[in-house]
């Protein structure tokens, strides 16, 4: 007695291909999404682990540096950072960095924030061999009506560079330098976390943004505005 091999039927196998084209919709984006935080975060830690590095060295070789801002961006770098970070490449214009604009960077509400990416007279902009650009500040434009510089102790992470989206806690994060050997931290370190929270969200800057990525054990934690 002969058996019949029963097959698929085309309406079959379109019904199976639309259901797994559903559950994929629905479930590829979130994977890439929760992709994303985890690199995000882990990129974050080992840029501040990298400056940090090169900070201590620096700091141990050569001392406190007497005013970075007196001595100028250029001469600051190039005595107190330049021998302690490897593979370097300095940008000296926006395009050079792969930018669009000169202020290409924006706040989480969608603000336009007006820092220059590259100053020569306030501050040095780099890439590492790994992709991330970094912005060791000296100076930063007066908000007086006087105008001029005042002293800038931030240090600015963008870990994809040129590369969209180019949003404070997002892709870009602030750092500060502590004098005597204290390294580089995240902008406000020293907050409380009612101040640090209320500013990484989408209705504010999202400047303290590193700092609540820290405090959450280097987690995007689950209400991190990531939109």
């Amino acid at each position: 007695m002969s058996i019949k091999k029963r097959g698929f039927t085309l309406a079959e196998v379109l019904i199976t291909l639309g259901i797994i084209g559903i559950v994929s919709a629905l479930t590829i984006p979130g994977l890439m999404s929760k992709y994303k935080k985890i690199r995000t975060a882990t990129q974050l830690k080992k840029a501040i682990s990298v400056i940090n590095q090169a900070y201590k060295r620096s700091f141990d070789d050569v001392g406190e540096p007497a005013d970075a801002f007196k001595l100028g961006s250029e001469e600051y770098f190039k005595t107190y950072w330049a021998p302690y970070i490897k593979a370097l490449t300095d940008c000296n214009t926006y395009q050079e960095c792969g930018y669009d604009s000169i202020a290409p960077f924006k706040y989480l509400n969608n603000t336009q924030a007006g820092v220059n990416v590259v100053s020569k007279s306030a501050r040095t902009t780099f890439y590492t061999a790994d992709g991330i650009l970094y912005i060791i500040f000296t100076a930063q434009s007066s908000s007086s009506s006087t105008g001029g510089l005042v002293e800038n102790n931030d240090v600015y992470i963008d870990l994809n560079g040129g590369n969209k989206p180019n949003v404070f806690g997002k892709d870009v994060f602030i750092l500060t330098r502590i004098r005597d050997g204290g390294g580089v931290q995240p902008l406000g370190y020293n907050l409380s976390n009612t101040i640090i929270n209320k500013n990484c969200s989408e209705n504010d800057l999202g400047t303290y943004c590193a700092e609540r990525i820290k405090r959450a054990s280097w987690t995007l934690d689950s209400g991190y505005p990531w939109k």
